[in-house]
């Protein structure tokens, strides 16, 4: 019997290449968030301190334009937090969006795989058939041979 040929083979390589692709989008998408999440976090430590460098100005008597100067840097951080929060929402749109991507593709190439191990499992089971079938017959020509000689 000839060797087992699953026809859907070409497909099959091309929905796990796909599958590859989506994974590697995600994956960048994830570590694209995990900037984001950085420099967000960096802003929001930088707001920190500099609001409390504004209550310690504030407690020394610094001079109105003094601290007119660093009011206005914390209302530029927060614009510039405002800003980031934004952009991580986008970010993490595109990776939950890239998340589904994967699991589609995951998907599509899971059938093809469940159909190509039921293929495998229906060549199997014919070869085993044969092989019986064949082995009978031997036995069947073996037993005739003998039988005729008795």
């Amino acid at each position: 019997m000839k060797k087992f040929t699953f026809t859907l083979e070409p497909l099959f390589n091309y929905r796990q290449r796909l599958e590859d692709f989506c994974r590697k989008g995600f994956e960048e998408a994830l570590g694209l968030l995990k900037e984001e999440e950085k420099k967000i976090e960096r802003l929001r430590e930088l707001y920190r301190q500099s609001s409390a460098e504004i209550d310690s100005l504030k407690e020394k008597g610094e001079a109105p334009v003094e601290l007119d100067i660093h009011y206005a840097y914390v209302e530029g951080l927060k614009k510039h937090i405002a800003d980031q929060e934004r952009i991580l929402r986008e970010v993490n749109l595109l990776a939950e969006r890239k998340r589904g991507e994967l699991v589609e593709a995951s998907k599509n190439r899971k059938v093809i795989e469940a159909f190509k191990d039921k293929s495998l499992e229906s060549y199997n089971k014919e070869a085993r058939r044969r092989e019986q079938r064949e082995s009978d017959e031997l036995v069947t020509l073996r037993y005739g041979r003998n039988g005729d000689e008795k």
